[in-house]
């Protein structure tokens, strides 16, 4: 059978990818989202950026222009997270990658660097790596130390034995783009890449909410305060998802909005995160 079987190396159609990706995505908005939303007469939609008047209603600068004001009983925040970008000198004047970016790119870089040892950072780094870069992760500590250690430890051994290069305990302090190659100063010498993926965590969507009007309370890092049935510190008031101090996963933001609509209507479940 020598010559029945041709070895080739796989091609790489990014843009085929791209739209079996997006393709995937308008599917599962449609379904879960906007089909469900539009097609429910009890429901109004509107388009707009909201923050909080007082602990009873919402004014909301309209995208078409102009505000209005809604009245609640009750209100669910469940206004997600954005990428968390570190105050590395040179960064915010390159243009890195956040996982949006990285997601929507329609080139394989030949060089990829990480910076951040998240769950999403070390789903890209393997997923850029098997589709041809040479990816370099900049971990500040171990992988996973504070979720489970020994798995950390078998993650960076299947990376290394895939190629992938996981350098512990190393931090950039210094990053710049040179005639399009990013050029990072790290605690253990100069790496150098075609593209960088700042992965270094997400920030919780609070900010322009003026919770403080309603009298919720958040944590230093600006994450909603919730109990186990998904309430804040105003009773009438619940967050779920990434907006708040739960893990950042999307199978508790599910959990928690299932529990947080049984307890807006007058239910009692709680979400046990042990």
């Amino acid at each position: 059978f020598d010559g029945g079987i041709a070895a080739t190396v796989p091609t790489i159609d990014r843009s085929k990818l791209l739209a079996q990706q997006q393709a995937r995505v308008d599917e599962l908005r449609h379904a879960k989202y906007e089909g469900i939303l539009g097609g429910n007469p009890a429901i109004t939609v509107v388009h707009g950026e909201a923050r909080f008047k007082d602990d009873q209603s919402l004014t909301v600068r309209l995208n078409e222009g102009g505000e209005r004001v809604v009245m609640f009983d009750r209100c669910l925040v469940a206004t997600g997270a954005s990428p968390a970008v570190p105050p590395i000198p040179g960064l915010k004047e390159s243009p890195y990658w956040t996982s949006t970016e990285a997601l929507a790119s329609d080139t394989i870089p030949e060089r990829l660097a990480v910076i951040g040892s998240s769950v999403v950072a070390l789903e890209l780094a393997q997923a850029f790596a098997r589709l041809g870069s040479k990816v370099t992760v900049l971990a500040r500590n171990t992988l996973f130390f504070r979720e489970d250690p020994a798995i950390g430890e078998a993650v960076t051994a299947a990376f290394r034995a895939e190629g992938i290069e996981v350098l512990e305990h190393t931090q950039a302090s210094q990053v710049a783009h040179i005639d399009g190659e990013f050029v990072l100063t790290t605690t253990h010498g100069e790496l150098r890449a075609d593209k960088l993926l700042v992965a270094t965590g997400r920030t919780p969507n609070t900010r322009s909410l003026a919770l403080d009007a309603a009298g919720v309370t958040v944590n230093a890092q600006g994450a909603i305060v919730i109990d186990q049935g998904m309430r804040t510190s105003n009773p009438n008031i619940y967050a779920a998802g990434d907006c708040t101090d739960q893990p950042q996963f999307v199978y508790v933001a599910a959990a928690a909005g299932t529990r947080a609509a049984i307890n807006m209507t007058g239910g009692d479940a709680a979400l046990d995160l042990t």
